[in-house]
């Protein structure tokens, strides 16, 4: 008799690895039909991980193997009889087929889980954040590190693997680029600085302020990955025979050659992709999670605190307005307005009473300075802005 408590907290990786669920997948009969069913019924939240761990189990089932009739010519029960030859073939193959079965999936498995254990490390290691600071960084594979203090900067990495920033050049050693790990270049953009990126493919990357951006100098034979946190909009070169993967910490999206947005800030609440043009695919990143095709015009969304993800269709000038310099806004709460500002003009803001919540419908322009821009929305929200020493306190 199974126990449904121990299910409660499985994820999609134990579902898999359960010798009872797929049992359930693959040889369902009337009692484990009933007993998932049942489950499902009293963790309706379970769902997702539920219908991923029966498509995975799924895909990589093995094939009953083709065994030679001169392969089966002898065989013997365990008190030692000899085996007619139907049943010779029946025992063999059923054994054969469990074996094979175990094989690929802990082949498949393990390979699958290597492959994520190795990349979380790596994540969590090119994007690692310093301290916030008033200069902007780029880190090279040596370690080297080059600061700028402009608002906008430009970065670009040509082939050869010369880097230039703005109008400094900064040469690459050669030792580092030949290394069997990528070398991996890694730029951090301080809170009310912004840069544009062109990296050697041609792919144009506008990353907002607070944001990290670690890359490979060189892309391998096979795939151009980036790694993520913050804010950036991607312009991605189009070659199908190399795809383009942006890895944050919740989702993974893969690209052939598009125009889209990715929000993924460690403070905020949601993750998400906002495609422009082309088509990208997007999915919760992690073991096994499944992709989700995206059209122009529509979004991607990853809850961090439910851990679910959905599609919609959104107008996509809202959240790609900032790259021309202005926010598109529509009936937006206030303090996520102030969390987006406070970021861009690395300004602190401090509500000290606000007795509802507030909406905003409207454009700001970025190039304004921060009182105007908040002042601007005070008129419509109905609430007075105050500076005392750089600091803009907000009283209704």
């Amino acid at each position: 008799m199974m126990n449904d408590e121990k299910y409660i907290a499985y994820t999609t990786e134990e579902f898999v690895l359960d010798d009872d669920f797929m049992r359930w997948v693959l040889h369902p009969d009337e009692e484990s039909d009933r007993f998932w069913n049942e489950f499902l019924l009293r963790y309706p939240e379970k769902k997702e991980e539920v219908e991923e761990a029966v498509y995975i189990i799924r895909s990589i089932r093995a094939v009953e193997p083709l065994v030679p009739s001169r392969k089966l010519k002898y065989g013997y029960t365990k008190e030692g009889h000899v085996l007619k030859s139907g049943q010779k073939a029946r025992k063999i193959g059923q054994r054969l087929i469990k074996i094979a079965a175990v094989f690929v999936l802990i082949v498949t498995l393990g390979g699958v889980l290597y492959y994520y254990q190795h990349y979380r490390e790596r994540f969590s290691i090119e994007l690692a954040q310093g301290e916030q600071t008033e200069k902007g960084k780029v880190i090279l594979p040596d370690g080297t590190i080059s600061e700028f203090e402009t608002k906008e900067t430009r970065i670009q990495q040509t082939v050869s693997g010369e880097l230039t920033i703005n109008n400094d050049t900064v040469l690459l050693k050669e030792k580092d680029v030949k290394s069997d790990e990528p070398a991996m270049a890694q730029v951090i953009i301080p809170y009310g600085k912004r840069s544009q990126i062109i990296l050697a493919d041609g792919t144009k990357i506008w990353l907002n302020a607070g944001s990290t951006l670690s890359y490979p100098v060189r892309f391998t034979a096979n795939a151009r990955e980036v790694y993520l946190s913050g804010e950036a909009f991607f312009e991605v070169s189009t070659d199908r025979s190399k795809p383009f993967y942006v890895f944050t910490s919740d989702l993974r999206i893969k690209v052939t050659g598009t125009r889209f947005n990715v929000n993924s800030y460690s403070n905020d609440a949601i993750t998400q992709a906002v495609l422009v043009e082309g088509k990208i695919e997007a999915a919760k990143n992690r073991l096994f999670g499944r992709s989700v095709e995206l059209s122009p015009g529509e979004r991607i969304v990853y809850d961090r605190k439910e851990n679910k993800i959905q599609k919609d269709k959104v107008d996509v000038e809202l959240y790609s307005s900032w790259v021309n310099g202005y926010l598109l806004i529509e009936n937006e709460p206030i303090v996520e307005i102030f969390k987006k500002l406070e970021r861009y003009y690395d300004k602190k803001i401090i509500v000290e009473k606000l007795s509802n919540q507030p909406r905003f419908t409207g454009k700001l322009n970025l190039d304004d300075d921060l009182e105007k821009v908040l002042n601007n929305i005070a008129f419509s929200a109905n609430f007075s802005v105050e500076n005392k020493n750089g600091l803009y306190i907000i009283n209704q």
